[in-house]
């Protein structure tokens, strides 16, 4: 009779779904082999028969209901179909962080190559020379702001020695031949539009041809970068994903640039590590300038020619030129002085002996700090000229500015007029002497005579 009752119990149990392995799995006892796998019989929960098959992980625990021994009954989250939507789809799409980690322009090498170029110009003589040009051509130039800034230090040691101008000169000629393919400068592949309109909506075509720009300044000396990663193809997916990604410190590590490109509107800088590993920097190209990052703002259809343009913009004599243009449009700064001296003497009268000496002292020394800075700079340009760094045309700019002339037009024969001011100062004059001096063996030839005849006629 006992053994009947129990029968049934059992017989009871796996109809319910409770019992699952029948009179083999006892309480307490471990699960048979056999039906281990299987998830038992169960009844209108399913027993997560379904769930869980051979080889797959078990599914998640089902919540619990009632007494334990009704784990079907209690399973009603079974009833649930999978292939329902979600009751709550109607969310918004995921939108970029807009405070989103962007990289920071690192400084620290510039400071560095500043440092040693200050220390190697301080040292600099004619018989020291050929040994300190040859370090100071030995830096390796990363970048065109690089570039920019060895001619700036170069400049204005020039302009403070004028003495020395010939040296510098030379100097400035030797770095010119060192730098003349422009190492630094980097082309990126992009899946831009390059007949969009400048500051159009970004637009980009995945299966359309690829498109181009040029960098002067890529670097791999960022202070906080991405990853590591372990392949080039994870470090796009994160870069083109809108999950925030905490940055690393570089700190010592040494990486080397692997891969440029611009795409679905983003810069994405590929870098590896000695063991191998890949680390990323990436920002939206709109972040470009804040994140310090320079980009040619024209697209090209083709490599080559984007290869040809970054070229010509990023030469050594055009940095140069720029460098002079600037130097020799400072000659206004004498206008600032003037007015300053104008109101001195509208207010000498008022003034106390002490404050007229005072103030006498400050605007002489401000003259012959710009008289100084003009001779000098006027003096390193015309020792350019002579080594072929600056043209003829430059050098004729720069004479007709001092003598207040224009070259008038449509006269068919060469003829100046003067400019609306035409009050040659004195400052002007010594400068232009001393150009003369400079280049005037070099300049005075047979072709430049109507020239020559016009600027010792306004003399």
């Amino acid at each position: 009779g006992g053994g009947g009752n129990m029968g049934r119990r059992q017989s009871s149990g796996r109809n319910r779904g409770g019992g699952g392995g029948g009179s083999d799995w006892d309480r307490g006892s471990q699960m048979p082999r056999e039906n281990r796998g299987r998830g038992g019989g169960g009844g209108r929960g399913d027993g997560g028969a379904n769930d869980w098959q051979r080889g797959r992980a078990p599914p998640p625990p089902r919540p619990v209901a009632g007494r334990g021994g009704r784990g079907g009954r209690g399973g009603r989250g079974g009833r649930h179909n999978q292939n329902d939507p979600f009751p709550d789809d109607d969310f918004d799409p995921l939108v970029r962080n807009a405070n989103r980690w962007v990289p920071s322009k690192d400084n620290s090498v510039m400071a560095k190559v500043e440092k040693q170029v200050k220390g190697l110009l301080n040292k600099i003589t004619k018989e020291k020379f050929d040994r300190l040009a040859g370090q100071l051509c030995d830096i390796q130039i990363k970048s065109y702001d690089m570039l920019t800034l060895m001619i700036r230090l170069v400049y204005e040691k020039a302009i403070g020695e004028p003495t020395f101008s010939d040296m510098y000169a030379n100097l400035c000629y030797q770095l010119s031949q060192r730098v003349k393919k422009s190492p630094f400068i980097q082309v990126i592949q992009s899946d831009e539009d390059p007949m969009a309109e400048p500051g159009a909506e970004y637009n980009y075509d995945e299966g359309g041809s690829a498109s181009f720009r040029w960098s002067n300044d890529v670097s791999t000396s960022d202070a906080e970068i991405l990853g590591p990663f372990e392949s080039e193809d994870q470090c796009i997916d994160v870069a083109l994903g809108n999950d925030d990604t905490d940055p690393t410190q570089r700190g010592e590590m040494e990486l080397t640039l692997h891969r440029l490109l611009i795409k679905r509107g983003n810069f994405i800088k590929i870098m590896r590590s000695g063991d191998g590993q890949f680390y990323m920097v990436c920002f939206p190209l709109s972040q470009a300038e804040e994140c310090g990052q320079q980009l040619s703002t024209k697209i090209f259809t083709s490599e080559i020619e984007c290869q040809n343009d970054a070229t010509k913009m990023n030469t050594f004599k055009r940095s140069l030129l720029n460098k002079c243009e600037d130097e020799f449009n400072k000659q206004d700064i004498y206008k600032d002085w003037k007015e300053d001296m104008k109101e001195y003497k509208k207010l000498k009268a008022t003034l106390s002996e002490s404050e007229q000496k005072e103030r006498e002292e400050e605007l002489e020394f401000r003259r012959m700090k710009i008289k100084k800075q003009m001779l000098g700079n006027i003096k390193f340009i015309g020792e350019l000229y002579k080594l072929g760094m600056l043209k003829e045309k430059i050098m004729r700019f720069c004479i007709q500015s001092l003598l207040k002339l224009e070259e008038a037009e449509g006269a068919g024969y060469l003829q100046f007029k003067n400019v609306e001011d035409d009050e040659m100062d004195e400052e002007d004059h010594e400068a232009l002497c001393n150009l003369f001096i400079t280049i005037g063996s070099t300049i005075d030839n047979p072709k430049a005579a109507p020239y020559m005849q016009a600027y010792f006629q306004k003399i």
